[in-house]
């Protein structure tokens, strides 16, 4: 079942947008302004501060327009009217199709496990003396583990007599079927793409909207637009994704003709 947070709001909205522009063949200049129209200088920024949120828009609006983000120095230095210019020339998007936005990564953990203020800071202390890797450390109030020993054995939550240890998942790592995300030196998370197999699960997962894929909308409209006859072929499991079911998507396809 999919469910709705206010990440795939944005995501809809940044998509929509996109979209819009693309149909109304607007100059590529316009793109520039969908980060500010989607986050107003009047809101309530969602992170640290609106040029965060806007960066973050941007960066998905790229995504959207079929582009990877690894290159962090190319991001900094293009135009988003230098993606659109190239987005609309090319055949296809390349391969890899998944992609990090890495300033919205906010590196959830380094440690899976986590001592709450339940802990009685016991005379017994088993976490201590269980620990393989001497991670856990007391001061007169709780246990605390040390993430930078910690290896996620998970032995202190299993004998600790007040449960006050708890499992924090991180949701992309966790939601991967084949093991495929892992973090960097730096604590981000990135993709092997060696083992991945492209479902899409990490996607709806980050709580944070970090993880995008490259998106074809810009070769589905530009095909729209022309003379050529375009066929639109449903997978059955898109029904899950949006609400309606197969016939109301089918109507809304041949809407855009």
């Amino acid at each position: 079942m999919f469910l709705e947070n206010k990440t795939t709001h944005f995501k809809r909205r940044v998509m929509t947008r996109v979209a819009e522009l693309l149909f109304s063949r607007a100059a590529p200049l316009a793109f520039e302004r969908i980060a500010h129209e989607l986050i107003p200088r009047t809101g309530n920024p969602n992170r640290c501060c609106i040029q965060k949120d806007r960066e973050i828009i941007r960066q998905r609006v790229i995504a959207v327009l079929g582009f990877g983000l690894e290159d962090t120095e190319e991001l900094d230095q293009r135009l988003l009217a230098d993606y659109v210019s190239v987005a609309l020339a090319r055949k296809k998007p390349d391969e890899p199709i998944l992609s990090f936005i890495n300033d919205a990564c906010q590196a959830c953990v380094k440690a899976n496990y986590y001592i709450t203020d339940v802990c009685r800071n016991c005379v017994a202390k088993p976490c201590i003396i269980n620990c393989p890797k001497n991670a856990i450390e007391a001061d007169e109030q709780r246990a605390t583990i040390i993430s930078t020993k910690c290896v996620n054995c998970g032995i202190c939550q299993k004998v600790c007599p007040y449960h006050a240890i708890v499992y924090v998942p991180v949701p992309c790592e966790e939601s991967c079927p084949a093991g495929a995300i892992q973090k960097n030196a730096e604590g981000r998370e990135f993709i092997d793409y060696d083992k991945c197999i492209f479902c899409g699960k990490c996607i709806q997962a980050c709580p944070f909207g970090a993880v995008v894929e490259k998106s074809q909308l810009v070769e589905v409209i530009v095909s729209l637009l022309s003379t050529k006859k375009t066929v639109a072929m449903i997978a059955p499991a898109i029904a899950g994704q949006f609400d309606g079911g197969i016939a109301r998507l089918a109507g809304a396809l041949k809407a855009l003709i």
